[in-house]
């Protein structure tokens, strides 16, 4: 297929065929997410479930997990909330699991913005995982549904126009639904056509606005599950037989039009790429904002060549990239720092948590944090500024009269070894699920494949 460029949103047919962008998004999907899994694909989906279903179940004592939990407790059914052992409908069980996954902000990430779907890892799992055990199906198609999951989100944020992302559109909450729909579709069993429609309905649900971060509240976690719940939901609603209309994405009110006013960016929706979406994304080793993990790490650098000597103040230079930039809600803000979610996601206070030796790898210091005084005055006296060289730079200035400088990237934090994902699992997933059954539930993860049944995963993280 040939997709003219520049193609105008205000059009009342369709250059992609029958059933418009999003049918023709749909089989590219479906023909990807049914090919062969190479070894490569294989672990990749392991790695994501791994890491995801780690962060959440450590993220069952936050706060964020028992909130959404007990607002959806009189939704019972058999679907499973990861980390409890309470049951609830499909619906509400991708709820719950998806802001949970969320409320830790130590979940996958793309480089930042739409590219990827932001954090796909937190609305495409919890809905493939409802969606697997609503329908019985195979660990082959689950792992094929995420797989889709992530390719829908990665293509669309690719193609997201440049004045969707300056309409300051939450990327988690435009394009999780799309991503929850598509994984949730192939976990039912639908076709590309079935999933064609659950994407023009879902991008009826795409909403989300970044003021929570501003507040420090959680809405951001909710963004997810309302996409995680949403997708589900189109899917259902599509594999039922409801139509969705042809120019969902492309059409004069369709998708584009009313988001960014401008049409879709076509190459990236149908380009043949070299590996799949969920291959190439990163996790988070810190909990904290994406754009501030690489400035942390080179933070732990320079305090091994400070010690214990007294910090009088710090420039913090970062260069304005989706990785490393300033601009984003909450990451450039001043205190004072009132809840987790503003200290997670200041570039300043989680600079100066890491210049002190604080256990940033772990939110529960960040819901502590405020009583930590020393954190707070040392993050008033951080100076942040747009880096002209491209390098995340340190020029700290020590009380002994002393200046100590780094500069850099580490880009390589979000990308940990295969034998990482297993080893963090077992330390975030067995103080909740005891050391058998987490070992056993890391067993159903990289034998999935095989599973006839894919409850036999869910059903490893019940309590």
């Amino acid at each position: 297929m040939t997709i003219p460029a520049g193609v105008s949103p205000v059009t009342s047919s369709s250059v992609y065929g029958s059933g418009g962008m999003a049918h023709a998004l749909a089989e590219k999907i479906y023909d990807l997410a049914a090919a062969p899994l190479t070894s490569s694909s294989g672990t990749a989906v392991s790695n994501r479930l791994t890491h995801s279903l780690g962060v959440s179940l450590a993220s069952t004592a936050l706060e964020p997990f028992s909130t959404a939990l007990d607002a959806l407790t009189t939704e019972s059914g058999d679907a499973v909330v990861v980390g409890s052992s309470t049951r609830l409908a499909p619906g509400a069980a991708a709820f719950v699991n998806a802001v949970t996954a969320h409320s830790s902000l130590q979940e996958d990430c793309g480089p930042g913005g739409f590219r990827e779907g932001s954090h796909p890892g937190t609305y495409v799992i919890p809905a493939a995982l409802a969606a697997a055990d609503l329908s019985g199906c195979s660990g082959d198609r689950l792992q094929r549904a995420i797989i889709a999951g992530y390719e829908a989100v990665h293509r669309l944020g690719l193609a997201v126009p440049p004045a969707l992302s300056a309409r300051r559109f939450r990327p988690v909450g435009v394009m999780g639904p799309f991503g929850a729909a598509v994984a949730a579709a192939y976990a039912l069993g639908g076709d590309a056509e079935v999933i064609g429609r659950a994407i023009g309905i879902a991008a009826n649900t795409s909403a989300g606005t970044s003021q929570g971060f501003v507040s420090g509240s959680m809405e951001p976690y909710f963004h997810a599950g309302f996409a995680a719940r949403n997708g589900l939901l189109a899917a259902s609603l599509a594999v039922a037989g409801a139509p969705s209309a042809e120019l969902a994405l492309e059409g004069e009110h369709g998708f584009f039009a009313v988001y960014a006013g401008q049409a879709a960016i076509p190459d990236p929706l149908f380009s043949d790429d070299e590996r799949l979406a969920l291959e190439g994304l990163g996790s988070k080793k810190y909990a904290v904002c994406l754009q501030n993990q690489e400035s942390i790490e080179l933070a732990g650098e320079v305090r091994e060549l400070i010690g214990d000597r007294e910090i009088e103040a710090v420039v913090l230079r970062r260069p304005n990239t989706p990785e490393n930039g300033t601009a984003s809600p909450g990451v450039g803000a001043d205190g004072p720092y009132e809840t987790r979610l503003q200290r997670q996601m200041s570039a300043r206070f989680t600079a100066a948590a890491a210049l002190l030796g604080r256990p940033v790898n772990r939110p529960f210091y960040f819901e502590s944090a405020g009583s930590d005084e020393a954190t707070h005055d040392l993050a008033e006296r951080i100076h942040l500024q747009t880096s002209v060289s491209g390098d995340v730079e340190y020029v700290v200035h020590l009380s002994d009269g002393e200046t100590v400088t780094l500069a850099g990237r580490r880009p390589g934090i979000l990308f940990p070894d295969d034998d990482s994902f297993a080893r963090l699992f077992l330390v975030r997933a067995t103080p909740v699920l005891g050391e058998a059954k987490a070992t056993a539930a890391l067993q159903h993860i990289s034998l999935l494949g095989s599973a006839a049944d894919a409850r036999s995963l869910t059903n490893s993280f019940v309590l």
